[in-house]
């Protein structure tokens, strides 16, 4: 392992791996590139993935609305400063910065009954745009432009803990697969937040009661919520020892408050359902430049956008490195084919600077034997194996998200 010194940015990892960019036309906006947005997809799959069974709806709002939607929410007056603003048909229009504003035009665009309740409704959005000051901006870490997996939950207020109990239950899940210690704090009312103290010190006791039944351990972060409630911040440790906040958990009681929003209950009396909004990733960018510096940039296999790179080591078997290729490709392993004039161990080593999980050699004893030499990124040479052993096991690696 390398000491902190020697270890690289996610920026330079990025340009190395082919990843993504960053060019002066557009501070604070990375450009994805074709290996990048392979990561990127594979995240959203799996996130979809894990959506699915937990019974979310996808939904997709516009990019951009008039800024009375945010002066509504509360926004406009805590956030303005944040907000990328234009001029449309003499009207002030908004690029969106967050989603919630106008999740809850969706909730309210029909009557909902206490049956309907829990309603979750998530959004995998590419572009939010926050207008951060030149000087804060990081590489993927703080951006203007970037991608959320949010969601957010309308429930009744005696649901509010059994739906966050299943939200931790998710995160933890989600994180199994990054080898990646997660930590959690509890963040309050802040001195400028909206809304009755006495609502937000029951929606401090509901977190906190989910947090000590879930029996982690957590901390107090006093004044450190968001303006509309407060939340669970779940931290990821690093290999560096860094913690991180990525995923979150926000109760909010004023948000239903501001745009009214009701259901119907069992006696056909009008009640204002609670809001919990959730991210766990957080953003797609910070997510992923924690990830490559967390792992060097030796992504695991079903993430990484080259899984397998065969190579020839003469002419003589640069086509059945092909046919084999196309296997591969058919079985769905992301497989290149290197049948360069250079010497393999110049494939190798070009190919372990591209922290390609698995590099296969093959050669005429290998074409006799119908095996594939193999070395690995991190477990080094592990020699002769039969292509459909070897096979079995990549599929079964990609399919368990093996770190």
């Amino acid at each position: 392992m390398n000491t902190n010194e020697n270890r690289k940015d996610h920026r330079d990892l990025g340009r190395e791996l082919d990843l993504f960019s960053f060019q002066e036309i557009a501070p604070g906006a990375a450009f994805w590139h074709g290996k990048g947005m392979i990561i990127w997809r594979q995240l959203e799959k799996y996130l979809r993935e894990k959506l699915d069974s937990e019974d979310y709806e996808e939904v997709s709002t516009p990019v951009m609305v008039k800024k009375g939607l945010f002066e509504k929410s509360g926004h406009w007056e805590h956030f303005k400063e944040n907000i990328f603003t234009l001029e449309v048909d003499n009207e002030i229009y908004a690029l969106k910065p967050m989603n919630c504003p106008e999740s809850t035009l969706i909730y309210s665009s029909q009557i909902r009954s206490y049956r309907d309740l829990p309603i979750r409704l998530s959004e995998i959005t590419d572009r939010l745009h926050r207008n951060e000051l030149s000087g804060v901006l990081g590489g993927l870490l703080r951006v203007r432009q970037f991608s959320q997996d949010d969601a957010h939950i309308y429930c009744r207020p005696n649901q509010i803990e059994a739906e966050i109990r299943k939200l931790l239950k998710l995160v933890k899940k989600f994180y199994d697969n990054f080898d990646m210690p997660l930590s959690f704090n509890l963040a309050t009312r802040p001195d400028k937040a909206m809304g009755d103290p006495k609502l937000w010190k029951k929606a401090e006791r509901n977190l906190e009661n989910v947090l000590k039944k879930a029996e982690v351990q957590y901390q107090i972060k006093e004044k450190d919520g968001a303006f509309y409630g407060p939340k669970i911040d779940i931290n990821v440790t690093d290999s560096q020892k860094r913690e991180w906040t990525i995923a979150t958990i926000q109760l909010d009681f004023q948000m239903p408050e501001r745009f009214e929003l009701e259901y119907i209950d069992e006696k056909g009396l009008k009640q204002r359902p609670v809001m919990i909004h959730r991210a766990i990733l957080g953003t797609f960018e910070r997510f992923i430049g924690v990830l490559l510096e967390h792992t060097e940039g030796k992504l695991p296999l079903w993430l990484s956008p080259i899984q397998v790179e065969l190579m020839s080591i003469t002419d003589k078997q640069a086509k059945y490195a092909i046919q084999l290729g196309k296997k591969f490709s058919k079985k769905g392993i992301r497989v290149k084919v290197n049948n360069d004039n250079e010497t393999v161990n110049k494939k190798i080593r070009d190919a372990e600077m591209q922290k390609i999980p698995y590099i296969l050699v093959v050669g005429e004893k290998e074409i006799q034997n119908g095996t594939v030499n193999v070395r690995h990124y991190r477990r080094g040479v592990e020699g002769e194996i039969k292509i459909a052993e070897f096979l079995k096991k990549t599929q079964k690696e990609i399919k368990e998200k093996v770190f």
